[in-house]
């Protein structure tokens, strides 16, 4: 169903076929009688000063305070125009906090929801474009562009069926550029309809609508798609006889011919960054199962989108230059984003030779040093474990624990969640031992730490930094001191668990997020969906990560997005979403997933608990 956006300074419409009806009908007629020309009047009279927008407040104000509101105002606008959106914000809130009362100082609402729009911050475009647009009488002429407006932040705040509802607000003789922003905003959010909320949304609008061919031709894609063709078939040509862009105009043409490739339009490109050849036998079977976990993913989603998906291979050989290209021959083929590289370098070549913000999501490479927009990984920091570590040594009765980590931003970062956490609980960190990236000797280091005998050491490092590190704990005589030794993701690595002497880590308690051996409901269908595709046995947790990878990319291709800015942004909207790996949550450029706690003895990881919160 299409939600309804309450405006309680006026009567609540109802988005329904009536109530619609009835707000359109009624904006026609307003804007229609206003226009009439008086009996009786034989010359022009001079038009009238368009109405200025209310101002927040009722009262009386001085001309010198009108004077200084308005140049405060134009400030606003100035620096919206230049696209200094914090600064546009900032001198908007002055507006609306020094000068409620002034003629007009409503616009500084107008400003804040655009330059808030611009900083990516949805939640409060929202609710200054509600609070313009209940300033304004349907009749006011900027009545239909704070309509758009509020449409455009409930989109980009991830609710299509608001944002189509304040669409529907925006009368058919609004101006044309209004008009075209609502036709264009439209096709990127009716896609989140199902069949029905289609048929409610056309019925709404009145035939000579310019939204409605939008939403006629989309309604009759998804009965064609569905099954329903004679009914496609009857309302693609009623729309044909009426007013259609080329666009929807091709797709009805195609619904009429049988064409489904011309109904769907063009493919959807997917892009896949991977070594396939020049490299190691072990990275080329990487590179095979994160493809086959991609494949599955495609097959999954061929149908369910609006338009069909194609996959696209790029070999990489594990080359700088050949990664490099490979993004460049991407973007050309106008690919909305990529799974891939799986090496940290690689993944640096590959955002920085990107000419826009194509998403890219390795499945397994540390994040790049530094911050590149649109790049993830599901092997990325991701704080979660060390609060959930933190939660397990308080509840072992271990009451101080000394932090052992290199200077690198991830262990930082890891080392400052745990600390709040733990200390939160009641613990203490009475120090923190720094060690520089690339140590190979840590005899001073733990000379430290054994001064200081903790009941515990928190170590949150990588496996190479392990390999080095845990054998010494013990040549150094530490084990002998009772220390509980407490870790996060990088314990789990298959190099640390398979690899490093037992004798150095047995009893470790640390945290991940690999796949436990509790299959959850989403592993069990993507298990079947695999064995279905390529009729044989699912043998290593490895593809589920190109599954997610690139389910990331297709789930977030649902609501339409026109550009890989919009795509980036559904991307970013995705909370606990069911991936084969864990619930997917995106924060900004990171993917959580629910962290679970494990014991390492003799090279196997014991699950204490599937579901720590």
């Amino acid at each position: 169903m299409i939600q309804r956006i309450p405006y309680p300074s006026r009567p609540t419409f109802r988005p329904g076929t009536d109530g619609v009806r009835a707000v359109l009908l009624g904006l026609v007629i307003g804007f229609g009688t206003s226009s009439c020309t008086p009996v009786g009047v034989t010359r022009a009279e001079p038009a009238p000063a368009p109405p200025s927008i209310p101002p927040l407040e009722q009262g009386r104000v001085s001309p010198a305070l009108e004077a200084e509101a308005g140049r405060a105002l134009e400030e606003a606008r100035r620096l919206l125009a230049a696209s200094a959106f914090s600064e546009a914000k900032e001198a908007a809130l002055g507006v609306l906090r020094n000068y409620p009362g002034v003629r007009g100082s409503g616009e500084g609402l107008r400003i804040q929801a655009r330059a808030a729009l611009g900083l990516g911050e949805t939640a409060e475009a929202v609710e200054a474009s509600r609070q313009f647009l209940n300033l304004l009488d349907p009749l006011h002429p900027e009545f239909p562009g704070a309509a758009l407006l509020q449409a455009e932040a409930l989109a980009e705040d991830g609710d299509p069926g608001a944002s189509i509802s304040s669409l529907l607000l925006i009368p058919g003789e609004a101006s044309s550029e209004v008009l075209e922003s609502g036709v264009d905003l439209l096709r990127e959010v009716v896609g989140s309809l199902e069949t029905e909320g289609l048929r409610d949304l056309t019925n709404a609008l009145e035939a000579a609508h310019p939204f409605r061919g939008v939403a006629a031709t989309e309604l009759a894609v998804s009965l064609f798609l569905s099954g329903e063709e004679d009914e496609a078939r009857v309302l693609a040509e009623s729309a044909l006889a009426g007013n259609l862009d080329s666009r929807e105009r091709v797709r009805c043409r195609g619904i009429l011919d049988g064409d489904l490739e011309e109904v769907l339009g063009q493919p959807l490109v997917l892009g896949a960054i991977l070594p396939q050849s020049g490299v190691s036998p072990g990275l080329m079977e990487y590179g095979a199962w994160i493809l086959e976990g991609i494949q599955v993913a495609v097959e999954e989603y061929q149908g369910t989108l609006r338009r069909p998906v194609r996959l696209e291979v790029s070999d990489n050989q594990g080359s700088p230059s050949l990664t490099r290209e490979a993004v460049g021959i991407l973007e050309a083929m106008g690919a909305v984003g990529a799974v891939g590289p799986l090496s940290q370098d690689l993944l640096v070549e590959a955002a920085e030779a990107r000419g826009s913000v194509i998403p890219l999501i390795s499945p397994f490479a540390p994040l790049p040093p530094d911050d590149a927009e649109g790049v993830l990984s599901l092997s990325g920091p991701d704080p979660g474990g060390a609060e959930v570590v933190a939660r397990y040594a308080w509840d072992l009765g271990l009451n101080r624990v000394v932090i052992l980590r290199p200077r690198t931003e991830e262990a930082a970062l890891d080392s400052e969640v745990f600390r709040e956490a733990y200390s939160g609980f009641g613990g203490s960190v009475p120090r923190e031992v720094v060690y520089e990236s690339g140590a190979t000797f840590f005899q001073a280091e733990f000379n430290e730490v054994g001064s200081v005998l903790p009941d515990g050491l928190f170590l949150p490092l990588t496996a190479r930094d392990i390999q080095l590190l845990a054998p010494q704990f013990t040549y150094y005589g530490l084990d002998t001191l009772g220390i509980q030794l407490l870790g996060t993701r990088g314990w789990t690595d298959d190099a640390v668990v398979l690899d490093v002497d037992s004798r150095h880590t047995d009893g470790v308690i640390a945290s991940t997020t690999r796949i436990s051996q509790d299959e959850t409901e989403a592993l069990r269908r993507f298990r079947l969906r695999y064995e279905a595709l390529f009729q044989r046995s699912l043998r290593s947790e490895i593809p589920a990560y190109g599954y997610d990878a690139a389910v990331l990319i297709l789930e977030g291709l649902r609501e339409g997005p026109r550009t890989s800015a919009d795509l980036l942004r559904a991307i970013r909207r995705t909370r606990d979403f069911p991936g084969a790996t864990g619930h997917l949550t995106v924060e900004g450029d990171r993917i959580r997933r629910v962290p679970q706690l494990v014991r390492i003895q003799d090279h196997e990881l014991i699950y204490i608990s599937s579901h720590i919160h």
